[in-house]
């Protein structure tokens, strides 16, 4: 795809870049949104982690990917989750906001999951949700000369439908999981002959897993891991080691294949309350065009919905 850009600005060739990079394969315009603490906010691509945590949970995330990229992404998300039943039912939402470049997503969904016992010590849980996504793409707000077809779209809003499952196998030191959270292959577009379509949506699938070893009395170590394959984009997966001071302060680093190194730090303020924050440096070609990422994560615990005593912490 050919096009002269305005050279008014350098910052609107930055912006060119990004949505090239978002539109020009199939599905990269529709991916689900990432994020580097994973490991602390499962729910959002595993329904089958709804309740697990053995108390009405409330996490809050938010995600500047590219500092001082002109249009990067952008993720708000928020999520609410608790056990019913006896534990034996989990019940969630989740709220997320999503924009890059002329993209803006918005989607809510509802997650049932369901426990069983495997044995003592190790409990599956199954989980499937359902939602509402909300497109709306306007590539014709982009400053370009001599625009080929492709920059001819301007969507209005769409809703779309759509649902997912995932199953979430854990114990007290280990847990591994699988998801598709995307299930419908939907468009929010006509397709057009000759032309790439940025409003496909594929579906997703995820893997995932951890394990917490003791290192010593005060201090443990958690390796975990996430990969995620959608078809017609490369393969995405991200290691992850960190370290666990007395129970409270968690620090590690991770590696996306490709794409990115990252820090991490979380501290546990309290029994209830987890604060995180992640520093991703592109290793990609894009290194010279953005100051890194920056991601944020409130996660608290409402006590009262806890009716028997937790005899360890959760890791995960």
């Amino acid at each position: 795809m050919k096009i002269k850009l305005s050279i008014y600005s350098i910052r609107w060739r930055i912006c060119f870049l990004l949505v090239t990079l978002l539109c020009s394969v199939n599905v990269m315009a529709q991916q689900e949104p990432l994020y580097t603490q994973y490991m602390f906010n499962t729910m959002s691509v595993n329904p089958g982690y709804t309740g697990t945590r053995n108390a009405l949970n409330a996490t809050l995330l938010t995600r500047k990917q590219w500092a001082g990229f002109k249009g990067a992404p952008q993720t708000n998300a928020f999520s609410v989750h608790t056990p019913v039943n006896n534990y034996r039912i989990g019940l969630g939402i989740s709220v997320v906001d999503d924009s890059y470049g002329p993209v803006d997503k918005n989607y809510i969904s509802l997650n049932y999951a369901y426990r069983i016992k495997v044995s003592e010590s190790l409990i599956l849980s199954m989980g499937i949700r359902a939602g509402i996504y909300n497109y709306q793409v306007k590539l014709s707000e982009l400053s370009v000369e001599n625009p080929d077809n492709a920059f001819g779209f301007n969507y209005e809003k769409k809703v779309q439908p759509n649902a997912g499952a995932g199953i979430y196998l854990y114990s007290k030191r280990y847990y591994a999981g699988f998801a598709v959270p995307i299930l419908a292959e939907n468009y929010i577009s006509k397709e057009i002959q000759g032309v790439v379509n940025p409003g496909e949506m594929k579906r997703h699938y995820y893997l995932m897993g951890g394990y917490v070893f003791d290192v010593s009395k005060d201090l443990k170590f958690k390796p975990s891991f996430i990969g995620k394959l959608v078809e017609g984009a490369p393969l995405s997966v991200d290691v992850t080691g960190q370290f666990l001071l007395k129970d409270r302060f968690w620090l590690g680093a991770s590696y996306r294949f490709d794409d990115a190194v990252a820090l991490i730090a979380n501290f546990q303020i309290n029994r209830q309350l987890m604060v995180g924050y992640s520093y991703d440096m592109s290793v990609s070609k894009l290194k010279s065009f953005n100051n890194g990422s920056h991601e944020i994560m409130i996660s608290f615990d409402f006590d009262g919905f806890i009716k028997r005593k937790v005899k360890s912490p959760r890791y995960f």
